[in-house]
């Protein structure tokens, strides 16, 4: 003998909607944890591999003379050290094939209150936060202008096995505390890129 009950629409519309809180809470976890989940494929907190030092150079001339590279994926300026400094100085020196020892990468995210460095100014070749004025030298050791307490952040640079520059967001190097710097350029140290 078989008992058939009848689904009354109460019952019908709880279920439903018991069915429709538990999709939705099952959503917003799934979606909560594909957000905080570190992307360690590629950009910020990954190994970024930008290419070969030659290949660097004839896409941007400019960088073996001395002038920063500006990597948008990494969100750093990538500086050939020995012509940056020899440029800086006045007496540019190009370097068209600098070992990984001769690389910096520095973070564009300003120390100060995180704002996004722009390019090298090209009157005085210095960097120059322009939300608040903070300024550093062309390695980003902070000059006595602006407010940040310390020089540009930085990432690690090396050469790979194939020859080609990576550049390791996984890990930010902080930067020198403002003070003394190991490069002077010809400018005062209290002058921004404009007086």
């Amino acid at each position: 003998m078989s008992i058939e009950r009848e689904l009354s629409r109460r019952s019908f519309l709880r279920r439903m909607l018991g069915g429709a809180v538990g999709l939705l809470s099952l959503e917003f976890v799934g979606g909560s944890l594909a957000f905080l989940w570190p992307n360690l494929s590629n950009g910020l907190g990954s190994r970024i591999r930008i290419g070969a030092v030659a290949d660097l150079v004839a896409g941007e001339p400019s960088f073996a003379n001395g002038y920063p590279l500006n990597v948008g994926v990494a969100q750093s300026f990538l500086v050939n050290v020995p012509a940056a400094t020899a440029l800086a100085s006045g007496t540019p020196s190009p370097k068209p094939a600098p070992t990984a020892g001769d690389l910096i990468a520095l973070w564009r995210r300003c120390p100060h209150l995180a704002c996004m460095v722009p390019e090298l100014c090209d009157e005085r070749k210095r960097f120059q936060c322009r939300c608040h004025g903070s300024t550093y030298n062309i390695l980003g050791e902070k000059l006595e202008k602006g407010p940040a307490s310390r020089g540009m952040d930085r990432f690690a640079v090396t050469i790979d096995a194939d020859g080609e520059v990576v550049i390791d967001t996984r890990e930010v190097l902080t930067g020198a505390p403002a003070g003394p710097t190991t490069f002077r350029d010809a400018f005062p140290p209290e002058v921004g890129c404009v007086g």
